[in-house]
C-alpha cells in the first residue's frame, strides 16, 4: 500500500487564476467539483493507495476534509519542497509513496494503477511517468504540451511521481528543481550538461542516458516509466486547458 501527498499549495497568479478569479487553481470548479476533488476521487479508487494527505491552504481544505473522510489536511509552506516536507512529516511513510499535483482532473485510477505496477519491484529511489506524444495526441487532440524528442521517441512528462521515503532527506533539496524542470526540456538538458543539449537537439539522447546522468547528478536512482495513459500528464494550466476539462469531464 502506498501513501499519497497531493500538492495543492498556492502559487503565483497566472492567466488562468486571474481569468477565473481564484487565488489557487486547485479549487477551480469544473461541473460543480474542484480540480482537487477529481484528483482525490481518482486516487481513492486505487486499491494500492493507503492514506492521502493534501497540502494547501487550511481554510479551503477544511471543508474538503469533511467531504472526504480520512483525508489528512496539512497546512502549506512557502514552496513545493516545504509542502512535501510537511506532507511527509504528517504521514511518516515507511516505504515508497506517491506525490501528485492537484491540477490533473483527468487522472484515473487505471492510470495510477498502471504506473504503480510498472514501477515494481520498486528498487529505484524515484519513478517518473512519461507519455508518448502519439498517445497524448490521440486522447487529447490539439492540446499543447511540452515534448522532448529522444532517441526512444517523443515524450511529455507526468504530474505524479513515486519516491522512496528512505531517500527523502537527501532528495528534497533537489526535488523542487526537478519538478520545475519537467516543463523545460532545454533547462533540464542544461542542468544535466551541455553535451546533453547537443544530443537533445540532434535527437540522439536516450531515456537510459538521461536516467544515468540524473542519478549521478542528484545522487538518487531515478527511472522513467513510459505510461500509455495521457491522463497522468495532462494538467490544467491555461484557460484553454480548463475549457477542455469542462468539455470532457463528467
Amino acid at each position: 500500500m502506498f501513501d499519497v501527498i497531493i500538492l495543492a499549495g498556492t502559487a503565483k497568479p497566472s492567466e488562468l487564476t486571474t481569468s477565473e478569479n481564484v487565488h489557487n487553481k486547485a479549487f477551480l470548479l469544473i461541473k460543480g467539483k474542484t480540480m482537487l476533488e477529481y484528483v482525490i476521487t481518482a486516487l481513492r479508487q486505487v486499491n494500492k493507495v493507503n492514506r492521502i494527505a493534501v497540502v494547501g491552504p487550511q481554510a479551503e481544505l477544511a471543508e474538503l476534509a469533511e467531504k472526504f473522510s480520512g483525508v489528512c489536511v496539512v497546512p502549506e509552506g512557502r514552496n513545493i519542497v516545504e509542502n512535501m516536507e510537511q506532507g511527509a512529516a504528517a504521514l511518516k511513510p515507511k516505504q515508497h509513496f506517491l506525490v501528485a499535483s492537484a491540477d490533473i482532473p483527468f487522472l484515473t485510477a487505471a492510470a495510477v494503477q498502471d504506473f504503480l505496477a510498472a514501477c515494481s519491484p520498486y528498487s529505484a529511489d524515484l519513478y517518473y511517468p512519461i507519455v508518448r506524444r502519439i498517445d497524448n495526441d490521440r486522447r487529447f487532440p490539439g492540446v499543447k504540451r511540452t515534448y522532448v524528442k529522444l532517441r526512444d521517441g517523443e515524450f511529455t512528462g507526468g504530474n505524479i511521481f513515486l519516491v522512496n521515503s528512505m531517500c527523502l532527506e537527501q532528495a528534497l533539496p533537489r526535488l523542487e528543481e526537478i519538478f520545475a524542470l519537467r516543463k523545460s526540456p532545454f533547462r533540464l538538458a542544461a542542468t544535466l550538461g551541455w553535451g546533453f543539449v547537443l544530443k537533445l537537439l540532434t535527437q540522439r539522447l536516450s531515456i537510459a542516458e538521461l536516467e544515468k546522468r540524473f542519478s549521478a547528478l542528484f545522487g538518487i536512482d531515478g527511472r522513467a516509466v513510459i505510461s500509455s495513459y495521457p491522463e497522468i500528464a495532462t494538467d490544467v494550466d491555461k484557460p484553454s486547458d480548463l475549457l477542455l476539462a469542462k468539455q470532457q469531464l463528467k
